[in-house]
């Protein structure tokens, strides 16, 4: 059992619920699954377990000894009075509080306790969804959560990895790229970026780096989207989807993002820029 202390900007997330598109409910799930993926591995967990996705401001005290391991941003974890190493697992013992101040390099970081943590799932997910509303597993202070069991021994990384910021990113043309007409085809192309602070799980920002796209009017019939579809608002922004994306909303889809880079995405903080690398 962990008993939550303090929550900050911090979510549970698991590999997410898939299926229910057509119904407007999204995938969900960890914002960068390489991190994910990569916590659950090492704390020898399901490759579905559920985990901490957090911002910065997580605390909780175990209840029982746990392995634990943290990957995704670099931050200020702190065991006891020790801190952690970063893709290295660790004893978390018995009364001893793990806490996350602060996330310095990046946007987000995982914590993966040994076993996962355990609910009950909404649409077979324990995934927090930001859009829809779904909250399987509550982070009040003052909660205790139920850890499950293993199945693999823990383990570590000689050398830590660390999520890289995107400066590029490889995208492809979208179903709705030759709705926006040539003019604005080409200024997409030529145009750089910048990532928006207001940027969240719905969806990143870009802003270009100059004049903006024309934009277009929602005209078109609202479907379902993926991870990485790349739409143009009316104002010209390019929005980039992400873990609790909706439907399109009527706006078109210029491009779509490669998974890997929208993992990178995931950890760009506000005011970075990037470029579109497109592949016919």
């Amino acid at each position: 059992m962990l008993h939550i202390e303090r929550i900050g900007i911090t979510t549970v997330q698991d590999a997410g619920r898939s299926g229910f598109a057509h119904l407007g409910v999204p995938t969900s799930g960890a914002a960068d699954r390489t991190s994910y993926q990569l916590a659950n591995r090492l704390a020898g967990n399901a490759p579905n377990a559920a985990v901490f996705e957090t911002s910065g401001g997580l605390s909780f005290t175990a209840l029982d000894d746990v392995d634990v391991v943290v990957t995704g941003a670099e931050c200020d974890a702190v065991a006891g009075s020790r801190p952690v190493a970063h893709c290295s697992a660790f004893v978390l013992q018995r009364g001893e509080s793990l806490a996350v101040p602060r996330v310095r390099d990046g946007v987000r970081t995982y914590i993966a306790a040994s076993g996962g943590i355990v609910g009950t799932p909404i649409l077979g997910s324990l995934s927090h969804d930001t859009l829809s509303g779904f909250v399987p597993v509550s982070l009040q202070p003052g909660a205790k959560l139920a850890v499950g069991t293993s199945v693999a021994a823990p383990s570590s990384l000689d050398t830590p990895i660390r999520p890289a910021r995107a400066r590029t990113l490889r995208v492809t043309k979208g179903p709705h790229h030759d709705f926006v007409g040539e003019s604005d085809s080409n200024h997409l192309r030529r145009s750089r970026f910048h990532t928006s602070t207001t940027s969240d799980r719905i969806g990143v920002r870009l802003l270009a780096d100059g004049p903006s796209s024309a934009g277009t009017a929602a005209t078109l019939r609202s479907v379902p989207l993926v991870r990485g579809a790349v739409q143009l608002t009316p104002s010209g922004e390019l929005v980039v989807m992400l873990a609790d994306h909706p439907t399109t909303g009527g706006y078109p889809v210029v491009a779509v993002v490669h998974p890997d880079d929208v993992d990178r995405l995931a950890q760009t903080p506000g005011d970075t820029v990037v470029a579109l690398e497109w592949s016919d």
